[in-house]
């Protein structure tokens, strides 16, 4: 994936002219800034990403580990219920959340190893427009590998505090068969529970039987316990058949960092600043059906 990502990366971000070193001095600066963030158990505002360079420094930290995050859920559903929905030849993704979609390499990965021939994305992000410059470089990662046949990412604006959907992403959650909310509760409980209960409430009742619900996050913050467990409570009154529900953050899933840090960008996470390449790994997961 890495060396897909990393001169896509510099091709896009870096400003005209300048070298790259210069550049990586720069995400550098940015990286930093992201960890801080993350390294408190408040709220994290997702307004920075509007930042052409945050959004570089969160590819490079992140799309591969979240990738991975999705796939080891999807791989734990194998010969369940959801195959049938993983095995369509035209599959559509909506994505909550999704930024630059990482989910959408892990599902192309299951999707075109059952044979699925169309793969439809649509990220539903609060600012779906700023991370449209992200989505190309996940379109090219999937080309490459896993070489799925077709892979369309399209952006909906939403806001999960608002108190009604817009017609345009009711019409795409309408035809999801997948639908995902992967590292988005602990920054949106931190905001407003209620208001987060009521706008996953909506889009869970947007949705058609059948979709395939998935949900994973960080399993050392509370509120993403509370998060998914919210999730959980709602698919449970909706009647929704649990495939897998691993909320206990004592009792986490693992996961394997499988990346090796590439030579080209390894001296941007330096002992120098506490900047390590590795991220917390152990996760909650929540897998249901629409009934």
């Amino acid at each position: 994936m890495y060396e897909q990502l990393i001169p896509a990366v510099v091709d896009t971000f870096s400003l005209p002219g300048e070298p790259e070193h210069d550049f990586l001095l720069r995400l550098r600066a940015a990286d930093i800034c992201l960890r801080r963030n993350y390294a408190t158990s408040a709220a994290v505002s997702s307004e920075p990403y509007a930042e052409p360079i945050l959004r570089a420094a969160y590819l490079l930290r992140y799309l591969g580990h979240y990738t991975l995050q999705l796939g080891d859920l999807l791989k734990e559903l194998e010969g369940s219920a959801a195959a049938h929905v993983l095995a369509l030849p035209e599959l559509r993704l909506a994505a909550l959340c999704g930024g630059p979609c990482p989910e959408a390499i892990a599902l192309a990965a299951l999707h075109s190893q059952a044979g699925g021939r169309r793969l439809q994305v649509d990220a539903l992000d609060r600012h779906a427009e700023a991370w449209s410059d992200c989505w190309p470089i996940t379109s090219a990662i999937i080309r490459h590998y896993p070489g799925h046949p077709e892979v369309r990412i399209e952006g909906v604006g939403t806001d999960l505090l608002k108190p009604s959907l817009t017609p345009q992403e009711h019409r795409r959650l309408q035809m999801a068969q997948v639908f995902t909310s992967m590292n988005c509760l602990n920054e949106l409980v931190g905001v407003d529970a209620d208001s987060l209960q009521r706008g996953l409430a909506m889009r869970l009742d947007a949705l058609s039987p059948g979709t395939l619900v998935l949900a994973s996050d960080l399993a050392g913050y509370s509120d993403c316990a509370q998060g998914l467990q919210m999730l959980l409570d709602l698919l449970t009154a909706r009647q929704a058949t649990v495939l897998l529900a691993e909320l206990d953050p004592s009792r986490p899933h693992e996961m394997e960092n499988r990346f090796e840090i590439p030579e080209r960008i390894a001296w941007i996470y330096s002992g120098e600043y506490e900047n390590r390449f590795r991220i917390f790994v152990r996760q909650l997961r929540l897998a249901a059906v629409l009934n």
